[in-house]
């Protein structure tokens, strides 16, 4: 480890020319304009702007941007941000971002004005309209005088005619025309202050873990971001090329889920783990990646068919993402099975938040069962074990708020998917359809039968919000609806018995009472407990739940004799 420094017109030098880089496992540029313009004001008042952790990797490794064939030995692992931000208001672009339009309007979004006239903080401005209409010399760009030599001849005679102008401008009060020069080359002069250089020349693990550690105080690095760079130095474009894309293609058919998840399905489908430090460090290797990538892609297809054959064309509708790491495992395992079962298990695991919180040793416990199974049968059953306790549904499970359950949601939404619903805004037409097609990513919206307008203070609003006294319907019957009372909007919107039945709805809704409203939410809740037992029975099959233990035994269990 070396310390050293560097003037900040050396540290623009290097990131422009490609002798220093940024590694793949880091993030793009995030600061915000502020933080832009609070760097510049740093250097203006002498400030210490932090140290730079440069690694001398010695070879080269995945960069971000463009490439040739000279790679970098020497690479930005801590202070990135400063690094571009430094190329920014020096208006120069560092080898590693895009040319052409990214980098213009990086430019423009970036704009740090330097004002002449301020005596007092703050001394810079981010450009904005106004700031860009005055036609005075007041705000004068900063890459304008940082690019400026006063070693060279007509460097000095601009930076001389801008005083000048600032002058005829009536600006600075109380200053000549060379004090004014003083104060410009003041701001030039900011490009020779001294950044501390912090070098190391650790092996690639050791580098991203203390980046890691590093940026634990800032934006958060997940071990799967380090170990993703690891792959990325080991397997040169497969990130970028491969990687990243797939995730974006998932995104566009509705599963907008993170790097970090997608990465977890990798390593559960490769390895059966998502601790990567517990994982084998071949497994990074360019040989073990790629085929499990192919894997993991074929997990994934099999995944979004088979939930969009169900009615979930997205991921906003689950509980959890965190259970499509197991689903995914046991689809690569098992890519024939029947998806009835498995989805029986998808919805327990989910139902009960198998994967929700402190999900690591779940997913772990049940990526070995996956792996230790002998058929898919034997997968789910020793799966459900694991749940241990799976009662049958009853109407509490419906009487509960619809905004705090999110499974209940989801079942909801799967009741009325299977009965055909039709939306109520537009004829003929199935909820979440577009013509025959289901809608990629499709969300639907949760209205009110009863609306809470309509209610007001009648009833406490626990019983208002139930899921059994929700709808699912479109954008434009929920703003015509809004506070009107069932009575009236159900003849005038044309909603009939089989609109109504399709939602578990009785023809009783339109000459319901509003004191009549507790017992007509308690008997839809029991409708819907009654047709999502059918409905879980009939995935189940021949599936064998587990026993429930002593203390549980005394509540009805799921299915017991049926």
């Amino acid at each position: 480890m070396a310390y050293t420094s560097a003037k900040v017109k050396d540290i623009v030098k290097r990131s422009v020319g490609h002798e220093w880089s940024i590694p793949e496992f880091q993030r793009g540029f995030v600061w915000k304009p502020t933080q832009v313009r609070d760097l510049a004001e740093s250097l203006w008042l002498n400030y210490p702007v932090g140290t730079l952790l440069i690694w001398d990797s010695g070879a080269g490794v995945e960069t971000q941007g463009a490439v040739d064939s000279q790679g970098p030995k020497q690479w930005v692992v801590d202070g990135q941000q400063r690094t571009t931000a430094l190329c920014i208001l020096s208006g120069r672009k560092p080898y590693w971002w895009h040319s052409g339009k990214p980098w213009d309007d990086l430019v423009r979004k970036y704009d740090i004005r330097f004002d002449v006239h301020a005596k007092t903080p703050p001394f810079f401005v981010v450009a904005n309209a106004a700031t860009r209409k005055v036609t005075t010399k007041r705000y004068i760009p900063i890459r304008d005088i940082l690019n400026l030599d006063v070693e060279n001849e007509a460097d000095q005679k601009k930076l001389l005619d801008l005083a000048k102008q600032v002058k005829l401008d009536g600006l600075c009060d109380g200053m000549d025309v060379t004090e004014v020069y003083t104060r410009l080359d003041r701001l030039r002069k900011t490009r020779d202050k001294e950044v501390v250089l912090i070098t190391v020349d650790n092996e690639l693990e050791d580098v991203v873990e203390i980046f890691a550690r590093l940026n634990s105080r800032g934006t958060r690095v997940t071990e799967a971001d380090i170990y993703l760079g690891v792959v990325a130095a080991r397997t040169p474009g497969w990130v970028r090329q491969h990687y990243l894309p797939y995730i974006e293609s998932l995104a566009e058919s509705g599963f907008d889920v993170t790097p970090n998840l997608v990465f977890r399905t990798l390593t559960g489908i490769g390895r059966k783990r998502i601790r990567y430090k517990d994982i084998d460090t071949d497994f990074w290797n360019e040989a073990h990646i790629l085929p499990t990538w192919d894997r993991t892609k074929k997990a994934w297809a099999l995944t979004v068919k088979h939930l969009r054959e169900r009615g979930i064309s997205g991921n906003a509708l689950l509980p959890s993402d965190n259970a499509l790491v197991p689903l995914t495992a046991l689809l690569d395992r098992y890519p024939e099975a029947p998806f009835n079962q498995v989805f029986y298990w998808f919805l327990q695991a989910s139902r009960f938040g198998r994967y929700s919180t402190s999900s690591t040793s779940s997913m772990e416990e049940d990526l070995k069962e996956i792996a230790d199974s002998s058929n898919v049968k034997d997968a789910l059953e020793r799966l459900l074990a694991r749940i241990r306790y799976l009662p049958m549904l009853t109407s509490e499970d419906f009487m509960r708020d619809y905004s705090d359950s999110r499974f209940g949601r989801l079942l909801l939404y799967l009741l009325i998917h299977k009965s055909g619903a039709v939306d109520w805004d537009k004829p003929y037409m199935r909820i979440g359809f577009d013509s025959d097609e289901l809608v990629a990513g499709f969300t639907p919206q949760f209205h009110h039968i009863f609306p809470r307008g309509f209610v007001g203070n009648s009833h406490p609003e626990s019983l208002v919000n139930a899921l059994a006294n929700i709808a699912l319907i479109g954008p434009k019957t929920n703003i015509r609806i809004s506070k009107n009372n069932p009575m009236n909007y159900v003849a005038k919107y044309s909603i009939d018995d089989e609109k109504l039945a399709q939602q578990y709805i009785e023809p009783s809704l339109a000459t319901t009472d509003i004191g009549e409203l507790p017992a007509w939410i308690v008997s839809r809740a029991e409708r819907l407990a009654k047709a999502g037992n059918e409905l879980l029975s009939a995935l189940r099959g021949d599936l064998e739940i587990p026993e429930p233990i002593a203390s549980e035994a005394t509540t009805e269990h799921a299915y017991v004799g049926d």
